[in-house]
């Protein structure tokens, strides 16, 4: 058992070999609603699918970062998040979402419709560099236990570094946690009961060195 000065979490980046755990954490974190029109999944049979689409973002996307929050004791991945990092020229177009190929008929056009939207709010709104949530989620058992907090920790402070804006498309449950690291909502998803929140970028200069001796 992990002793109390251990901390209970740690993050690191993620690699290949942790996406079969991650998509399946990710798959159980959210609803129907979201499993269907972004991950094109009715069951989890459909997950190997998703997570191919996933890897090759992962491998040939160079905007594209997961983060992982493992814990200490068991070694359990417990919450993941999926960034998108534009540190120069436009942003908003360059990486558009798409819905899931294998989709049909009134399913596709329903995903379709919604990323369709979302991708032209971030496009008009966020038309430079920018870092963009683009997916987070933590296991019921582990929430409200800090790991969400050291993802947005690690994005915010990458933002920071960058002098560039973030952008989020949350969900209600998430709000809270977006707004206490200076997230804030900038319009609805009508459709959906989510929101689009965005964090201004760091104006103030980094400051420091030694005066001549």
């Amino acid at each position: 058992m992990a002793s109390d000065a251990t901390p209970p979490f740690v993050l690191a980046r993620c690699t290949p070999d942790d996406l079969v755990e991650i998509i399946d954490l990710q798959y159980h974190c959210f609803p129907d609603f979201v499993r269907l029109k972004f991950m094109g999944c009715h069951s989890t049979a459909e997950l190997p699918r998703y997570r191919e689409i996933t890897l090759k973002h992962m491998l040939e996307n160079p905007h594209d970062v997961w983060i992982a929050v493992r814990d200490t004791e068991t070694g359990r991945c417990v919450a993941a998040s999926n960034w998108r990092l534009y540190v120069n020229g436009e942003g908003g177009a360059r990486d558009a979402d798409q819905p899931p190929p294998w989709l049909e008929g009134e399913e596709l056009e329903q995903s379709r419709s919604l990323i369709a939207s979302m991708n032209e709010m971030r496009s008009k709104h966020m038309p430079g560099p920018f870092i963009h949530l683009h997916i987070c989620f933590t296991h019921p058992d582990y929430r409200r236990r800090g790991a969400g907090g050291m993802m947005m920790q690690w994005g915010c402070a990458l933002a920071d570094q960058l002098f560039v804006p973030g952008w989020i498309e949350a969900s209600e449950e998430g709000n809270f946690l977006y707004e206490s690291f200076g997230f804030y909502e900038f319009a609805k998803i009508a459709s959906e009961g989510a929101t689009y929140m965005k964090r201004d970028a760091r104006t103030q200069p980094l400051v420091g060195g030694r005066a001549k001796g």
